[in-house]
């Protein structure tokens, strides 16, 4: 409960320095570039939040982003890899959460600082399957070539079992830890993404 708290505490801080560090006028020039046609590299460290933490404490990840931008408003299509590392819980160890994110989004800037909000697909790996998957996020551009982008991002895991068999999932009958491990539901995390802007 204390490290939830301490990690809510920096990242309200964090959204509330980005958001007055970024209130600058409007212009191309102050934004990422003043090309209508940009393309980014991420790595994106992840925090999961609510019950997905008691499954996997952190997630690392990267992206590749391209966007259309003619003007204060822009249109991203990003996709990446992430893999969220699987806890021990009891008798149960979970494997890794990877997925295969792609979204589309758009982004409305704020001078130096954007909002950014997507939607898209996840396709997970040995067995987690194709979930909806959607998110928001504050950024801000420090240069030309490097912003910084604080997000959340949320999507509903079908029910799966540890042990592939089946199984109860996350709240189900089982629980967490419960018959073969199973797991499933929301999921949330917090994220960020540090990116080179090309």
């Amino acid at each position: 409960m204390k490290t939830m708290k301490k990690l809510v505490f920096v990242l309200v801080n964090a959204v509330i320095s980005i958001a007055l560090f970024g209130q600058d006028s409007y212009s191309d020039k102050t934004a990422s570039t003043n090309k209508s046609v940009m393309w980014s590299i991420g790595v994106e460290p992840s925090v999961p939040i609510t019950h997905f933490n008691d499954l996997s404490g952190f997630g690392l990840g990267g992206s590749f982003q391209g966007e259309y931008k003619p003007g204060r408003a822009g249109i991203t299509l990003n996709i990446g890899y992430i893999d969220y590392f699987g806890k021990s819980l009891d008798t149960v160890s979970y494997s890794d959460f990877k997925y295969w994110p792609l979204m589309g989004g758009l982004k409305y800037y704020m001078g130096k600082s954007y909002l950014h909000g997507q939607a898209g697909a996840g396709f997970g790996s040995k067995g987690l399957g194709t979930s909806f998957w959607y998110g928001a996020g504050l950024g801000l551009n420090f240069s030309k070539a490097v912003d910084a982008e604080l997000k959340y991002t949320g999507w509903k895991q079908g029910t799966i079992s540890n042990n592939g068999n089946g199984g109860n999932g996350y709240g189900g009958t089982g629980g967490t830890g419960g018959t073969g491990g199973g797991y499933g539901g929301h999921y949330s995390t917090i994220g960020l993404r540090l990116a080179y802007n090309f």
